[in-house]
């Protein structure tokens, strides 16, 4: 149960979805962000193989990090997970709706938990160790702003040593 943890009540709290399709600033943000004008360029990019192997390789430097850094809780990680998971049902029930407005295809609801979920993991994680690599924290900025991080343009490459993402590399896709 998540009473009294400040990153639910955060979580639940964000206007999910109100600004999807309009810009904004943010400064001290670590990527570029290229904003999308609509939902079929969300739902294309959302969809991509590209989106989700750079949202696999992010969740995989964090796990790479801990087991060569915090071994002993890294080995909390699938306990962790499903704590976590266990919070997510508002997230889950608002990201639905959207889909089923807009008619749009699971994989968006799937991406917001894995995004959100990741956010969580590094929250977690990052009060044990403040070097962790961090991604999905940054995705979370996006989304408390009413809008979906949707994909990426640039190449990552896969990273065995844990090492932080290179933002300055890549194009994050907003709508």
């Amino acid at each position: 149960m998540y009473m009294n943890d400040p990153f639910f009540e955060k979580i639940n709290n964000i206007e999910w979805f109100s600004n999807c399709g309009k810009e904004f600033s943010i400064s001290d943000f670590p990527f570029k962000i290229q904003f999308l004008s609509s939902l079929d360029e969300m739902q294309k990019n959302i969809s991509s193989q590209k989106w989700e192997d750079f949202t696999l390789e992010a969740t995989n430097r964090l796990t790479v990090y801990l087991h060569k850094n915090n071994r002993n809780n890294y080995l909390d990680w699938n306990r962790i997970t499903e704590i976590k998971k266990s919070n997510l049902k508002h997230v889950e029930t608002t990201a639905k709706k959207f889909a089923e407005k807009h008619n749009l295809d699971k994989n968006i609801v799937d991406d917001v938990l894995w995004n959100v979920l990741g956010a969580a993991m590094e929250d977690y994680y990052i009060s044990i160790n403040k070097r962790i690599p961090i991604f999905f924290k940054h995705l979370l900025e996006i989304y408390s702003r009413g809008n979906i991080p949707c994909g990426v343009i640039g190449n990552i490459k896969e990273d065995f040593d844990g090492n932080q993402i290179k933002f300055s590399d890549f194009v994050l896709l907003v709508y």
